[in-house]
């Protein structure tokens, strides 16, 4: 790993193989904190559960709870988690080496000492596998850098994926952070409702129910073992698997059903904020072209960030 500080490597070294122990407690800790958010009123798309990029982390934003609101806040720089309430109470969780199931424990105490005695579905979702959240018992590193470098690859990627999203003119929810494939994600909607495919799981059934474009950027899985970002379009249109995204490291993946475009192409890339946006808008139009959505949502022009400088 780069031993520069992040603000030195905006696009940071990532190995899957490095990160995924460490990423295990990671993701099981922030499905605790999004399940929280299941508190909220439901917005489509799942849009009330979706945490949001911080400075330093990642926020469930204000939670109602008997007439207050509480907060959980995620600090990646600190590396622990921390509760604030309306009413004035407040705690924090580090992040250590440790199980699921220890941080569980500690993570549910310390909502109780805040006076928020709430429980949630302890089955992770998403999952080829899961185990109960009190049953994963067995130790799980915590490496803090490469954390750090997760965390600077989303600020990095939300950065460019906020320019892309700024050039629709029609719906498209906030970007932010999906707990349960923990992956950051863009959506477009095209404004059509779908009928409920036959069989679909009940995510599914609420999050599929539109046509859209998403796009966005996970850190791996064992079924896809690297960073990566990604764009599908929903339904799919016949023949999209025969357009070439760009850049030219860019493709359709048969086995995801989705173009794929991997992190290390685009950290070495002569300009990577170029070919992610290259990859981002080229994906959009293959698939907005054949389900024949409107051209004129695409915003004629994007201003350069020195132009908008310039322009204030």
């Amino acid at each position: 790993m780069d031993e520069r500080p992040p603000a030195d490597r905006p696009w940071p070294e990532l190995p899957y193989e490095e990160f995924a122990p460490t990423m295990h407690l990671l993701h099981m800790s922030m499905q605790m904190v999004g399940k929280l958010m299941l508190l909220k009123p439901f917005e489509p798309q799942w849009a009330n559960v979706v945490l949001r990029l911080t400075g330093r982390g990642l926020t469930t934003g204000p939670i109602p709870w008997k007439g207050g609101t509480f907060t959980v806040d995620a600090d990646f720089r600190a590396h622990e988690v921390g509760v604030s309430t309306s009413w004035g109470t407040s705690g924090g969780l580090a992040y250590a080496p440790m199980s699921v199931a220890a941080w569980h424990d500690g993570f549910f105490s310390l909502l109780s000492q805040a006076g928020i005695a709430v429980t949630i579905n302890e089955k992770p979702q998403e999952l080829a596998a899961p185990i109960l959240f009190p049953d994963d018992t067995a130790p799980r590193p915590y490496e803090a850098a490469l954390v750090e470098a997760w965390f600077q690859a989303l600020h990095t990627s939300a950065a460019v994926m906020q320019r892309y999203r700024a050039c629709f003119a029609a719906k498209t929810p906030p970007i932010g952070f999906m707990w349960g494939s923990f992956d950051l994600r863009d959506i477009r909607l095209g404004g059509t409702a779908l009928p409920t495919e036959p069989g679909a799981a009940y995510i599914d059934r609420n999050a599929m129910n539109e046509d859209q474009v998403m796009s966005g950027w996970w850190p791996g899985s064992p079924a896809y073992p690297r960073p990566a970002y990604y764009s599908f379009i929903h339904p799919r249109p016949d023949g999209i698997e025969t357009v070439d995204p760009q850049p030219a490291a860019a493709r359709w993946d048969a086995g995801l059903g989705e173009f794929v475009l991997d992190y290390d192409d685009v950290r070495a890339a002569g300009d990577p904020e170029a070919a992610l946006l290259a990859f981002l808008d080229s994906a959009y139009e293959a698939g907005a072209q054949k389900a024949g959505w409107d051209p004129a949502w695409i915003c004629p022009g994007r201003p350069e960030p020195a132009s908008q400088r310039e322009a204030s």
